[in-house]
Formats: C-alpha cells, structure tokens, sequence
C-alpha cells in the first residue's frame, strides 16, 4: 500500500493559474472606466483658500459627505457675510447622498450647515457631542426651522454611512471634538486628516501616531491631509505651553485683561478659565456668539468652572479692575465684533485704562497684517499692553506644520497623499513633503474644486469631470442671491464712492426745471469741487436736452444710461477715477 502523500499536481495548478490569469486580464480589458470599483473624490471646496472644506466620497449610487464649511469674505468683496459652497451636483444626486460626517467644530468645517440644511430635509448627521454642542448653540442653526437625523458619534468607534464604513479617531488639536476618519471604501482604505496637530515636540512615542499606524496597516489607499500650516517649520506648539502663556498674562495685576478667541474653542476658554481661578479673578463674557458656546458646553460638562467665578453686568462696578478678565468677541464672523468697538474706543460698557492687557489671535482680524497693525497702534495709544500672540492662533496653534505632516505621513504611509485645506500654493506646498520624503510625483495628487479625482483600476487620475464649484453668497439672511454685478458695484462705492445726479424736466416741454443737484459720497469733497461739479453739470444738462429734442417719446431709463456713461468718461479724464454714478431723473 502506497503512502498518502499531500496533494501536488504542479502542471495541473499551473494550467489552472494559467487560465485564471487569463481570465482576470481579459475581464480588466473590458471593465469600463467608471466601473462599479471606482471611487470618486470631488471638492466642493477646500482648495481655494483657508475655508469651504466640503468633500463627496462617491461609490456606486452612494455618496458620503465629509464637512460643511464656509470662507470668510476677502477685501474685495464688501458687505459680505460668509461664502459657502456650491452644492448642485448634490442637489442633482440628492437620492445618493446617505449623510454628512463633521470632523471638526471650527466654522470652516460646519459653518455652512445652517445654510445648506433647509436643501437637503432629514440630512443624516454625524458628528460628536462636543462638535453637536457648538453647532446647535449658534444662532443662524435654528432659525432656519429645518430637520435633519442626529447621529452622535463616539470616538474609536465604526458607523456605517451607506456602502461606506468610517472608522472614528480623536484627533490632537486646538478645539474639542475634532475627528479624523478612516474611510473604507471600494478600493481601500482612505484617510482624512484635515485639523490635527501632534500636540508633541517630537514624533516619538506618540499614541496617536502609533493608533493611525496600527489602523492604516498595510493597505492604505489614500491620504487627505491638511495644509493649512504645513509651510511652518517644526511640530505645532503643544497647548500645555499655550496654557502656560495664557495664565502668565493673566497674573499679570496692572489692569483689566481682555482677552478674545473663536466661539469654537472650548478647550481655549477652559484654559482661560483655569487661569482666572488660579489667579483670585472674575470672569465677564461679551458677546452672544461667545456666551452662547460656553453656557450650552458648560450645561454639557464640557467647560468645568466654579461658583463666583463668573460675574454678571449688574456686578461689574463692584469688581476691581486688576481683578477683572474679560473673554470678549473679535471676529468678524460673530454678531457684534467687540474687540473692534473696544479698539476704536466705541464700546458701549467697556473702555481702555493705562495699564490694561489685550490677548487675541490674529486671526481674528479681517484683512489681518495691516489691520492687525492698525487694531495694535489704536490700543497702543490708550494705554493697553498688547499680547498679539501667534501660538493663540488657529493657525499656527492649530494646524499641523512640517514634522508634524511628515510624521503622520510616515505613520500612515499611503499609496497616494492628497493635500487638502489650503490655498493651492499651500497644498503643492505640502504634496512636496512627499515627494521629499521619497513619494513618486504621480502619486501626490494636487486637486482643484469641482475637478473629480477617480479611483479606479487604473488606480487613479484627475479627470477633465468638473462639477459647479462658483461661490454661493450669504448676506445677511440671503443665500446665494447676490450676483456678481452686485459685488463689482459695493467694491466700486468702497473704492471710489458714489455720485448722485438729480435731474427735474418736464417731458411735455422738453425743458429742465431747475438746477441739476450733484452730491458726492466718498469721490470728492463737494465744497472744494465747485469747478467739477459746474463742469458735470453742464454736460449732464446737455445729454438731457440733445435726447428731448431726439426722440418723440421720453425714455428715461434710457436718458439715465447716457448720463452715467458720459459723466463716467468725463471723470475718468478728469480724475482718474471713476465712481459709481447714480442718475436720478424724474419727470415733473
């Protein structure tokens, strides 16, 4: 009898690979390029600037969305609220969308949920409770009166977004409630870090590198990784010296210490909490925006602080001034811009002494270098020590720089890194960490918004696929109603002022009754200018009588639209300037 040995047919196995092989080669030759594996990544917003992170996972007919953010107007875009992104690709694959994950409380990150909700009813949201906490305390959140399904995620854990599983990690960072995730989709798994720092001065033993590691493993697709900081040298400053900092200013005993930060940052206002009771003081809010974040945390245990700590307006004249802190609003996104009014010594309760501290980031100022400058100088001449401190930024406190993007980098080590949250300068900027550290060029992918980025079996390419991207507008309780026409003219009157030219005729007569008025607003100085103004007059009157005698009917649209296309010209030769012009004609 013949021993048993273990089954080993090789030709017959080889013949059998053989023909698989085969097999799977024919089949990818006919896979077409949107096959049912493919993943698409598309940027609604994110890559333009600081803001308007929002991004769709899409796979099969299902679509994950990650963040809602909107973007704080430039300079040149007056009497603005906030931009917000462009959502008619999802408005047009409304049926896909299976829910948003918010991975962070900053405004770039869910300030245009209020916004976006009333487009999309019953919206399933996930999002922790700190991150829940801060978005249901803004005012412009329930105002909107629209419904959405809350879903309140626990860090370390998995949930189940449509096709898409999400693996949900707590990230280092600046602000409570800040999330990475590990996205596992049709081609693997896909990373995406957009606010973390590594809150460590080197990457060694390092828990939330050694988590992301172990959780990456060996089969990473792709990494989204922020780069708001990236150019910045080093690791991120860690909060517990930002602490220290906070609380040695506040010891400080020459005077009232105003001190700002973002509505968003709770662990911030704990610090500055700490400190004030560390030091024997009181604490004042001013601000709804501010007020609103720290009562509604405080009630949630997120904020712990002492009975007689904080004091009301009505004790605010029984407190001494060295023994005062005030937390006070400064951005230009929250109601009332405090810290502007106290600069400019137009505060209502408060007012600067000799021997007073201000605190605040930067960035809190619109426009930022020169502005921050001229806040500086104004608080310079009451009396005010300024602590203009970078690490208070969300930026520079915040955000991962250099070594703390390498070291996540080399954690994860992904097939392709996707540099996100950032100018497009800043993210080449961060796709070259990469390739420094060994990363093929065709592997770093550098997106643009709308522009798909598709994951296929042909692994990956940016395709000619753009979906609308143009900003979407909020002024005042308008969305998206102000076109661009409208900006150019509140541009023009910032820059160059208005003209007003009121002209009475009677059309009957084809005559002008009376002087023709001109007034400048902003342009030139109306007493001084008797000579141009003649000179305006004079050919306003002119262009009205040539178009009386020219036509049998009276059009004064149409007289208008002369007016102030002559009148322009005749500024420009004569100024070099040309100021919105505003003919008011009237038929008496």
């Amino acid at each position: 009898m013949q021993s048993k040995r273990p089954y080993n047919n090789n030709s017959q196995n080889k013949n059998n690979r053989s023909r698989s092989q085969g097999k799977s080669f024919a089949q990818k030759r006919t896979i077409p390029e949107t096959s049912r594996q493919a993943l698409k990544i598309i940027p609604l917003g994110g890559l333009d600037g600081v803001g308007k992170n929002m991004y769709i996972f899409e796979q099969e007919n299902d679509i994950l969305i990650v963040d809602m953010g909107l973007q704080m107007p430039g300079a040149n875009q007056p009497g603005i609220d906030y931009i917000i992104p462009n959502t008619q690709y999802l408005m047009d694959n409304s049926s896909k969308i299976k829910g948003v994950v918010l991975t962070s409380p900053h405004p770039d990150h869910i300030g245009a949920v209020p916004y976006l909700l009333h487009l999309f009813p019953n919206l399933h949201i996930y999002a922790t409770e700190a991150l829940f906490a801060i978005l249901e305390s803004r005012q412009d959140f329930y105002s909107q009166g629209v419904k959405y399904k809350k879903h309140i995620i626990k860090p370390y854990n998995s949930i189940r977004v449509g096709s898409f599983k999400v693996n949900v990690f707590p990230t280092p960072f600046n602000v409570m409630g800040s999330i990475g995730l590990c996205v596992y989709t049709m081609q693997g798994k896909v990373f995406y870090l957009s606010s973390y720092k590594l809150d460590s001065e080197s990457g060694e033993k390092n828990e939330f590198l050694d988590y992301i590691k172990e959780l990456a493993g060996a089969d990473t697709f792709a990494l989204l990784s922020g780069s708001s900081a990236t150019e910045s040298q080093g690791f991120t400053p860690k909060e517990a010296s930002i602490a220290e900092h906070i609380d040695s200013v506040i010891a400080r005993t020459t005077g009232t210490v105003f001190v700002s930060t973002f509505p968003s940052m709770i662990g911030r206002m704990q610090q500055i909490v700490n400190a004030v009771e560390a030091h024997n003081k009181h604490l004042f809010i001013e601000g709804k925006s501010l007020l609103n974040t720290f009562n509604t945390c405080r009630k949630k245990g997120f904020i712990q602080i002492k009975s007689g700590t904080i004091v009301g307006p009505s004790l605010l004249g029984d407190t001494p001034r060295e023994q005062l802190v005030v937390l006070i609003s400064g951005s230009h996104g929250d109601d009332i811009p405090h810290l502007m009014r106290l600069a400019n010594n137009e505060h209502s309760v408060f007012s600067i002494k000799e021997g007073d501290i201000v605190m605040y980031p930067g960035a809190l100022i619109p426009g930022n270098a020169r502005s921050a400058a001229r806040v500086n100088d104004n608080f310079a001449k009451l009396g005010a020590f300024v602590e203009y401190y970078q690490p208070l930024d969300t930026r520079f406190a915040a955000y991962a720089r250099y070594e703390d993007s390498l070291a996540v980098l080399k954690a994860i080590r992904p097939k392709y890194y996707v540099p996100i949250s950032g100018s497009h300068h800043l993210l080449r900027s961060t796709g070259d960490i990469a390739i420094k550290g060994g990363y093929p060029d065709r592997n770093v992918i550098i997106g643009m918004n709308g522009k798909v980025i598709l994951f296929d079996y042909k692994q990956r390419r940016i395709t000619p696929e753009k979906v609308p991207t143009s900003n979407v507008i909020v002024d005042g309780l308008g969305v998206g109603d102000l076109t661009n026409v409208v900006i150019h003219d509140r541009q023009t009157m910032s820059e160059e002022g208005i003209l007003h030219i009121v002209t009475l005729l009677n059309a009957d007569s084809r005559e002008i009754l009376g002087d023709i008025v001109v007034v400048s607003k902003g342009f030139v100085d109306n007493e001084s200018s008797e000579k141009l103004f003649n000179e305006v007059k004079e050919q306003t009157r002119l262009i009205v009588l040539a178009l009386l005698k020219q036509s049998d009917e009276v059009n004064i649209a149409y007289i208008q639209d002369e007016v102030r296309e002559n009148i322009g010209r005749l500024l420009l030769t004569k100024t070099e300037r040309r100021p919105m012009i505003l003919p008011i004609i009237m038929n008496i």
